[in-house]
């Protein structure tokens, strides 16, 4: 991976709140937390990352070049994560905890901030960016090209420590909005937790100096919501993946090898149609809409194998739905349901191994997996909810949530291997060319020194 150049233009230092990270990643945010910590390693600015871990899963403090990763235990993360304990209470168990997470880690950036302001004035600090200034005092360029600290934070799991650092330290705010799946609904639909997450996200909304999100798709979504449209801005994901890159570079016969040792699992001798889905067993991930489907397509292709690979999210029962809706549906001889994540390696594997990738989310921020399967160069069908720019026209995208289009969908790419293949050549160059997660990164930082250089009260709602 190329290497940032520090230079003119970045923050001094970064501090994000990021609740889910490596080695606990079971969605897109943890995903996300890795590959961006490996792309900042060398970027010349000091990050220090917070994270939420299992009690002793990995090491509380591990350094990773620029990037330093404190992972915090919570006393009720454990009984969170406890399938015995009755639903309710390990859902409240989570939000105590990630409550409890967000204040120890506003305490420990206040202190560490105002430490450095104290040293500042004294004139014992440290020359350079650590001279910057903790708040606004600070916020404006150092002698080196560098502005002053800023903290970001992801999702509503990191609002509340962005909150207080933004009201008690007038600390310079990023917003990171990967995801608003549980409160996106309409009000009058909502529940109270969904209703209580929305106020949380809306405040920090209203106190960021910038929000980030990944897709034109989330700020035309929350511009409509009344957020502050001149404060978003789009900074898509990268899709380079230590394994993913190892697989694309492979000689055909051995990229063959390797789809067909994930193709004989699922079919006889290897020979037949397979499909492959992956993601959250969330509904709107469309996975509902994918089995449903099914029966049109095996009526058509007796040889069809649809692989599910994927879980559900802790406090649910998507897995029991999942089956219930194989089983009503009849096509357990051709649904095969893994009910848990795959480690990239395997993931990635299978992406090869399909005649047609597919994620039929009717909501979707960014959709990694897809922009993932397309630079592996496999035909990749979409849902209504991709923003259009995430896949171009690298995908094959259906208007509806509907399973009569999504198996016409399918049946397009099963039918015509030759247009399938050039669907997913175009895939594979409109990834290249437009996502890479070293130019995440710059862009990131570009944006976070954006904000500590904006005037003081710039980000609170007028």
């Amino acid at each position: 991976m190329d290497e940032l150049i520090p230079g003119p233009g970045l923050p001094g230092r970064v501090h994000v709140v990021c609740s889910e990270i490596p080695p606990d990643v079971v969605g897109g945010l943890g995903r996300y937390a890795e590959r961006m910590m490996d792309a900042l390693r060398g970027g010349g600015v000091p990050v220090t990352v917070y994270g939420t871990a299992r009690r002793g899963r990995s090491p509380r403090i591990e350094r990773r070049g620029d990037v330093t990763l404190h992972r915090l235990a919570t006393a009720s993360s454990d009984h969170a994560r406890n399938s015995r304990t009755p639903q309710v209470l390990r859902r409240a168990a989570k939000i105590a905890g990630l409550l409890a997470f967000n204040v120890r880690v506003a305490g420990r950036i206040l202190r560490a901030e105002a430490g450095r302001s104290r040293a500042a004035r004294s004139g014992h600090g440290r020359s350079g960016t650590e001279q910057s200034g903790a708040g606004r005092s600070g916020a404006g360029r150092s002698g080196t090209g560098r502005s002053g600290a800023v903290v970001a934070v992801h999702d509503w799991m990191g609002a509340p420590a962005g909150i207080l650092c933004r009201l008690l330290g007038r600390l310079p705010v990023v917003f990171h909005v990967h995801t608003r799946e549980l409160n996106a609904a309409p009000s009058g639909a909502r529940s109270l937790l969904a209703a209580c997450l929305d106020a949380v996200e809306t405040a920090q909304a209203r106190l960021a100096d910038l929000i980030i999100v990944p897709s034109a798709g989330v700020r035309e979504d929350l511009a409509a919501r009344g957020w502050p449209g001149e404060r978003l801005r789009v900074l898509p994901h990268g899709f380079e993946e230590p394994e993913l890159l190892r697989l694309a570079a492979l000689p055909g016969d051995e990229r063959a090898h390797v789809a067909s040792r994930v193709r004989s699992r699922y079919l006889p001798g290897g020979e037949g149609r397979l499909v492959v889905f992956a993601g959250r067993l969330s509904p709107h991930k469309g996975v509902h809409t994918l089995i449903r489907a099914v029966p049109r397509l095996v009526r058509r292709y007796g040889d069809l194998r649809v692989v599910i690979i994927g879980a559900q999210l802790p406090q649910t029962d998507d897995n029991a739905v999942v089956a219930r809706l194989i089983e009503e549906a009849g096509v357990g001889g051709h649904v095969v349901a893994e009910y848990r994540f795959l480690d990239p390696a395997e993931l990635f594997a299978h992406f090869l191994a399909a005649d047609v990738c597919v994620f039929p989310s009717v909501y979707e921020p960014f959709g990694l997996v897809a922009v993932e399967a397309m630079a592996l160069a496999r035909p990749v069908l979409v849902g209504p909810g991709y923003s259009p720019e995430v896949v171009g026209d690298g995908a094959l995208r259906c208007a509806r949530d509907c399973p009569e289009e999504l198996s016409a969908a399918l049946s397009r790419c099963l039918d015509d291997p030759a247009e399938a293949a050039r669907l997913a050549a175009r895939g594979a160059a409109y990834v290249r060319e437009r996502y890479s997660w070293f130019r995440t990164a710059e862009q990131t930082l570009a944006a976070y020194a954006e904000a500590a250089r904006r005037p003081p009260g710039a980000g609170a709602a007028r």
